[in-house]
């Protein structure tokens, strides 16, 4: 996935990199938030051997869905389609319970008497995922 902005904190970028090698390694896919004292950052490993989400750097998420019976046979496309759709739909899942939570947890803190603000994205606004059509 091609990064909006450089991160600052080489320490972190060497956690993001070893979180990305170890998935790859492990033939896993996910997503990661690592938060330092100054600077957060999250990334997507979207593909694996058993998906149909497959590594391109030439998209803008860094992977597109590629999925050819002729090429695969029909039960090997059939897996990787459904492997594919379990990421995301597990991704999803994540997703959510991780915002139910973390808004759970900034109520309990306002209830304590913490008081907090929070710019969401840093200013920045939230990425969106558009259809690819090859040009850049």
């Amino acid at each position: 996935m091609f990064n909006t902005r450089p991160i600052e904190d080489r320490n972190l970028n060497a956690a993001m990199d070893e979180v990305r090698a170890i998935l790859k390694r492990r033939k896993l896919t996910g997503a990661y938030m690592i938060v330092a004292p100054e600077e957060a950052a999250y990334g997507y490993q979207m593909h694996a051997p058993w998906s149909a989400l497959r590594p391109d750097d030439s998209t803008p998420m860094g992977f597109r869905f590629r999925a050819k019976t002729v090429e695969d046979g029909k039960e090997l496309t059939e897996k990787r389609v459904e492997g594919a759709m379990h990421t995301i739909c597990q991704l999803a899942d994540f997703a959510s319970q991780t915002q139910d939570w973390m808004e759970q947890l900034k109520s309990m803190l306002r209830n304590a008497g913490i008081d907090f603000t929070h710019t969401p994205f840093g200013g920045r606004p939230l990425p969106s995922i558009e259809p690819w059509d090859g040009s850049r």
